[in-house]
């Protein structure tokens, strides 16, 4: 779906129900056509009535008040909208944009709500085993795990985007009934680009039956900016057909992505999936958003933790590289007649090369003196400055092909 406008899909998923109002009035502007088993209307006869029209008076205030404060995501109310004689309890998410507020409405979910207290002490038990990990791998293998133990989903994987997007599983919790994908790279196009901007909007995506029924909005045009309605920011978004494609070839039916963030890019995803439909409520979510943030927050200061330790290290090394050579008082004696290879180290590598004055010394693991030769020209011919680094040096130089398993960058 690389080349597919998902954000303007101009259609919800059937779990919830949309309306969008005018800021202005707050009069419905566009609805999605399911919206009469909430509100007793079909979405062409709504257009143009108030929302105050389907709220008490206490709750229509209320909702002024809060989206009144500016723009704002994500902005949770919870009413009871009027439907004829009867009274719907409905969850609601507001997206506050300039000219009109996209509504997100789902009726509230029959269980029993869970306490605060209850929520409250299964985030402190999922912080507190995060906190006992000590390595980036143990902060993801111990994340899944309570993520699947509270979400209840079959199989729940941890991918880590590469910097070319490539997402590798690196961790993985599932039952017999799914296929293992640990230690596999996916290619970037399996989250393209325009998905993970999404991402960077929404916390989360939850697809809770890939065989759902596509709800349409209406009018199709929005009236105020004259295009698709950008979905960006909603949960209700619909899917593309690849993707649900992509999942019936997985043999789940629901799926929820759940984003980790580190220095505000997105670093990796956390995916669940069941093998049948299953529904998540937004109290529910919610707590998976807050999740989120956790893991975020403690892959974040691991790999600060881990980055002063690789650079302590480093600035050692070079030390005694400096020594080395100073005490040779020759700087190719003193870079590669180290026992300890400290070169190799310092650049995480199993091999080295010194060109000077046409002359090559090595170090470690190395091609051929030939390939090494060419090489040396081929770098020349590029007229490199100062540093050329490159991690797969045969996608640049066809020749450096043949002897990738000695040396690949």
């Amino acid at each position: 779906c690389g080349n597919l406008a998902i954000h303007q899909t101009n259609s919800i998923q059937d779990f919830g129900y949309l309306l969008v109002l005018d800021t202005e009035n707050l009069n419905i502007i566009q609805a999605s056509e399911n919206v009469n088993e909430i509100i007793g209307c079909i979405a062409k006869e709504c257009i143009s009535n108030p929302l105050q029209q389907y709220l008490s008076d206490e709750d229509f205030e209320h909702f002024k008040a809060g989206v009144s404060k500016g723009l704002r995501n994500r902005l949770p109310f919870q009413f009871t909208l009027k439907n004829g004689s009867l009274a719907e309890p409905v969850n609601i998410l507001a997206h506050v944009k300039k000219e009109f507020i996209i509504l997100e409405i789902e009726k509230i979910d029959d269980e029993p709500e869970r306490s605060f207290t209850k929520v409250f002490q299964e985030v402190r038990s999922f912080i507190s085993t995060l906190e006992s990990t000590e390595s980036l791998q143990n902060v993801c293998e111990a994340s899944i795990k309570e993520i699947r133990r509270i979400s209840g989903f079959d199989g729940i994987r941890m991918y880590r985007f590469d910097k070319n997007w490539n997402g590798t599983v690196i961790a993985e919790e599932i039952t017999g009934d799914l296929e293992s994908y640990l230690g596999q790279t996916f290619p970037a196009s399996d989250v393209p680009k325009q998905a993970r901007a999404l991402y960077l909007k929404n916390p989360f995506r939850l697809i809770p039956n890939r065989n759902y029924q596509t709800i349409k909005l209406f009018p199709v045009v929005n009236p105020i900016t004259n295009g698709f309605l950008d979905l960006s920011d909603c949960n209700l978004r619909s899917v593309a057909n690849v993707h649900l494609e992509y999942m019936a070839n997985m043999n789940v039916t629901a799926s929820m992505s759940i984003r980790i963030m580190v220095d505000g890019a997105l670093w990796g995803l956390i995916s669940c999936h069941h093998i049948t439909s299953k529904y998540l409520s937004v109290e529910s979510r919610s707590v998976f958003d807050w999740l989120s943030m956790e893991i975020s927050y403690r892959i974040s200061s691991i790999i600060k933790h881990e980055q002063l330790i690789d650079h302590a290290k480093l600035l050692h090394q070079r030390s005694i590289i400096t020594d080395l050579v100073y005490s040779e008082n020759d700087i190719v004696k003193g870079i590669l007649t180290d026992e300890n290879q400290n070169l190799l180290s310092l650049f995480n590598a199993t091999g080295a090369a010194l060109s000077l004055n046409g002359k090559i010394k090595t170090l470690g693991t190395v091609p051929d003196m030939d390939d090494l030769e060419n090489l040396v020209l081929w770098l020349e011919g590029k007229g490199v400055n100062k540093v050329f680094a490159n991690e797969n040096l045969g996608e640049i130089y066809e020749e450096a092909k043949n002897y990738a398993p000695v040396a690949s960058g």
